[in-house]
């Protein structure tokens, strides 16, 4: 795709948001005159760009999240991928080109309905997502249910997603595969004390179908027939097994110290597969209140995987005779990352009581992060640049 088709691409998403976001805003103001005014909020756009060595992103996305006075509630958003990367298979060719693709996350919606009982107030919602690209549709669609009970202090959640997939080749069009998985989710909420507050989430996911990457290519080392003439030794397709498990562990224990304005956060993740794939993610947060406008947050994340039974031993090659599944997705292979970020988030206080004051529970926020990662995807860049304004 032409740079100049993207860029006009990128200039009509922006307009598109800017005029959504000022249609609400007008719907806000009309609603306080017309009736009570008890509808509430809030709009976000954001742009992300991603940037390491062979690959380049850019994200814009939009969201809206709506709530009437009867305790319904409307989500929904808009994701855009333009992808620039550095393929010798999508392109077609014998020498690295770049190719550059896009992806549409479209109908992210999610609608529900909020009921208080007196003694616990029930949260009900279904969502749906549709996305596209030239060579992958997918269709994710489910449920979501929780209570808060005990003052609103303890909250317990279930959730079920089913996920259909259709994957595809830009270089082959007689290729079609279907990729299905079911999501089982369990989430529980505490608040501890007035400042003390701890998430746990358990995720059990059952993936079956084709799990591969039609473009990926695998190396299989050769061996001499008794013969003399050499077998094997060339590029054959990935082929890794068509079922997967999957099992996700998460918990996060935040602390609000009143006197320095400070949160702190720790996160924790646990993963593992019958792959044989076994991860670990910890991150700590730190949230810093600067004045009375802005909010510094900074963060440190590591990451660590062990490789799947099935990975070759030394990420390139597998054994002469070897004949089970077989992958070259580096995320398959050993490997562990560093990741260090700042955000600072800015808020319009100082248009509290003026004119524009429906701008003043408006929100910008700017973030950069780098990473090093010691697999083949190597170091990278992500920036941020989005606001938010509630209502």
């Amino acid at each position: 795709m032409a740079v100049t088709e993207v860029m006009q691409k990128l200039r009509a998403f922006a307009v598109c948001a800017l005029a959504l976001g000022l249609a609400l805003c007008a719907l806000r103001t009309a609603r306080a005159d017309e009736s009570s005014g008890s509808w509430t909020g809030d709009v976000e756009a954001r742009g992300n760009y991603y940037l390491e060595r062979s690959t380049r992103v850019m994200m814009p996305a939009a969201r809206v999240n709506l709530e009437s006075p009867g305790g319904f509630h409307v989500r929904a958003s808009y994701v855009m991928d333009i992808i620039s990367s550095a393929s010798i298979a999508q392109t077609g060719g014998e020498e690295d080109g770049v190719f550059t693709e896009l992806r549409h996350g479209i109908g992210q919606m999610a609608v529900g309905k909020t009921i208080d009982t007196g003694g616990a107030e029930l949260d009900m919602r279904v969502h749906g997502t549709y996305s596209t690209e030239p060579d992958y549709k997918s269709l994710t669609y489910g449920m979501f249910g929780s209570v808060a009970f005990n003052d609103k202090n303890t909250k317990i959640g279930l959730a079920i997603t089913r996920v259909d997939d259709t994957v595809e080749s830009n270089i082959d069009p007689s290729f079609s595969e279907q990729l299905a998985a079911m999501t089982f989710g369990a989430s529980f909420e505490q608040l501890l004390s007035p400042v003390l507050k701890l998430d746990l989430g358990y995720q059990l996911q059952y993936m079956y179908g084709y799990l591969g990457n039609p473009y990926r290519r695998v190396l299989v080392r050769a061996q001499r027939r008794p013969s003399g003439e050499l077998a094997g030794g060339l590029p054959v397709n990935e082929a890794p097994p068509d079922t997967r498990w999957r099992h996700n562990l998460e918990g996060q224990l935040a602390w609000y110290v009143p006197q320095s304005r400070t949160t702190v956060q720790l996160y924790m993740r646990l993963y593992t597969d019958d792959w044989e794939i076994q991860a670990l993610t910890p991150e700590p947060r730190v949230y810093q209140q600067l004045g009375r406008d802005f909010v510094l947050r900074a963060r440190y994340r590591f990451y660590t995987q062990s490789h799947a039974y099935f990975a070759p031993v030394d990420g390139t090659r597998y054994p002469v005779g070897y004949e089970g599944p077989l992958t070259s997705d580096p995320k398959m292979m050993e490997f562990h990352s560093h990741q260090v970020g700042l955000r600072l988030t800015y808020k319009l206080n100082a248009l509290s009581g003026t004119a524009a004051n429906w701008l003043s529970n408006l929100e910008l926020d700017v973030s950069l992060d780098r990473g090093w990662s010691t697999s083949s995807f190597d170091d990278y860049w992500l920036g941020t640049l989005g606001g938010r304004i509630t209502f």
